[in-house]
């Protein structure tokens, strides 16, 4: 039997060392190619402690890559490294590593929101 995409990113979620939140939001993504700054909107799947998952609209930066992001909403903001990048369909899902963990008050402001669900 082959594992499928499902129980891998179920196996992965249990060897975390943070608890995502599940968190639907915007978020602007900026970058360097080239000498030139580039941005593009995405969304963000969830967060945790020192990292998020978001979807772009098409691969942007490789694994490795050097970004910063901006989330009004939950006044999230900073340096982030690009872990990695799985395309979907026509979208792309990037796992973010924050260079400055989330702030508790962050997290639990997060629960409190609609769009947000512990898990």
């Amino acid at each position: 039997m082959h594992p499928t995409e499902e129980m891998i990113l179920s196996t992965e979620k249990n060897i975390r060392r943070h608890r995502r939140i599940s968190y639907a939001g915007p978020i602007r993504v900026s970058w360097e190619e080239r000498g030139e700054p580039r941005f593009a909107f995405a969304k963000c799947i969830d967060i945790s402690e020192d990292g998020l998952r978001i979807e772009v609209p098409q691969a942007i930066v490789p694994a490795g890559a050097s970004i910063q992001l901006a989330a009004e909403r939950i006044k999230l903001a900073g340096a982030a490294t690009v872990k990695h990048s799985v395309r979907r369909g026509a979208r792309c899902l990037l796992g973010i590593e924050l260079a400055h963990a989330v702030l508790d008050q962050t997290i639990a402001a997060l629960q409190g929101l609609p769009e947000a669900v512990s898990s």
